[in-house]
């Protein structure tokens, strides 16, 4: 087998959320195998290390307020990226890549890097974590409901509804973003294939007009494994702990649908919730004058501490109300042996099998969430049935050795 050169690109190179999780496990995975992985990404204090740090760009804090000459800097560089066209061509001349694999790109590096990489004939395959390429917030999500009012490149809709921060100038500049990088058809034209972690995703690209080949590849588990080890000394003996708690952790944000998690726990006062994450719903969640007392927010953890967090819980819950893609978290507490009770929307269906690994809710409605939650606190011999089950469909079907081959598959034939 030839080992390849493997150019990974990414706007953050530490664990923010799910996207970095399944970048850097990736970069892992290739280098593993044998293959010569090079970073590209931003500069930032919390990056993990990299021996290509010294081309990646600095950072933008797209939230700070920059003034008028600065925002108009920021303007540019979300637009057309000159910084990171030029880094990155030095980066290609130093190193040679064979192939290039994009993850989330947008606003601080640029579409100006896929015309370098088009320069330099070099294949390029994008995983989409998000909805970005076609929708300017990323989430197809917007004033507390599911939005698709950009249909057909209507960009205007998200400064109608101020769909970036809830303000009229971000959601302006998103949807000249949006405008510009459609009218140039620039990814689209410099993308060889896309890669959609779930089918879901690729429908909903299709449906929009997405014409470019999209291979549907799941994502994987790897990093996380090791980490688990830790926490207990046997697998079996993971998959036999069920605590006495209720379980969410990733991303405080209104579209994860946990106002519907925190109604529907009022009526469950012997049951306890846990919330472990950050995010812009994090103040209102800590202020809400009628929170119950059994739901308790821990703040952001990771590593070990959110490995013990998973380990004793009763069970995971995704309320999600937005159209999730294929969420690494839910691998994460699978893999644990730790039944999902998940609201029925996105791509939770092609992981959370109803009965199965899992129990599945009409997202929004707080009174399905609570005859779910009653059904898995009443019998831990159901929760323990489920977990296994999902323990053992994670194993099989998003083993890093299954997403190695086929997207090693994809990349030598591109190359």
């Amino acid at each position: 087998m030839r080992y390849m050169r493997v150019l990974q690109i990414n706007k953050f190179f530490y664990r923010r959320g799910g996207a970095e999780t399944h970048f850097l496990d990736l970069c892992g995975l290739l280098k593993s195998r044998g293959h010569e992985v090079i970073h590209f990404s931003t500069a930032d204090s919390r990056n993990e290390p990299s021996p290509y740090s010294a081309y990646f760009v600095p950072s933008i804090d797209l939230r700070a307020k920059h003034g008028l000459l600065g925002g108009l800097k920021v303007a540019e560089h979300i637009l057309y990226s000159c910084e990171a066209a030029r880094q990155l061509e030095q980066l290609i001349k130093d190193t040679r890549p064979d192939i290039a694999h994009l993850h989330n790109i947008y606003h601080h590096l640029s579409p100006s890097i896929l015309l370098v990489l088009k320069k330099y004939e070099i294949p390029v395959i994008m995983t989409l974590h998000d909805y970005k390429l076609i929708c300017p917030n990323y989430k197809l999500y917007t004033q507390g409901e599911i939005c698709e009012r950009c249909k057909k490149h209507k960009y205007y809709q998200a400064i109608l509804h101020r769909c970036i921060f809830d303000k009229i100038m971000p959601s302006a500049l998103a949807a000249l973003e949006m405008s510009i990088h459609k009218f140039w058809g620039v990814y689209e034209k410099n993308i060889d294939l896309f890669i959609s972690p779930s089918i879901f995703l690729k429908n909903k690209l299709l449906e929009w007009g997405i014409e470019k080949k999209i291979e549907v590849i799941p994502n994987f588990i790897s990093s996380f494994e090791s980490l688990r080890a830790t926490c207990l000394p046997d697998r079996q003996e993971r998959s036999n702990l069920f605590g006495d708690y209720l379980l969410y952790f990733g991303r405080l944000s209104e579209e994860k649908g946990l106002l519907t998690l925190i109604w529907a726990m009022k009526n469950l006062p012997d049951v306890q919730l846990r919330i472990v994450g950050d995010g812009p719903l994090k103040e209102k969640l800590q202020n809400l004058a009628d929170k119950p007392e059994n739901v308790q927010l821990v703040g952001y953890k990771s590593g070990d501490e959110l490995a013990q967090e998973i380990v004793g819980a009763r069970a995971v819950v995704i309320p999600s109300e937005w159209y999730e893609n294929y969420p690494v978290s839910i691998l994460e507490a699978m893999n644990y042996g730790k039944p999902i009770i998940a609201a029925n929307i996105g791509g939770l269906l092609e992981i959370v099998r109803d009965g199965v690994s899992g129990l599945l809710f009409q997202p929004g409605n707080a009174n399905y969430l609570v005859e779910k939650i009653k059904l898995l606190c009443n019998s831990v011999g159901l929760a323990r049935t489920l977990g296994q089950a999902g323990q053992k469909q994670v194993s099989e079907e998003n083993n890093q050795e299954a997403y190695y081959k086929r997207i090693l598959a994809v990349y030598q034939g591109l190359i």
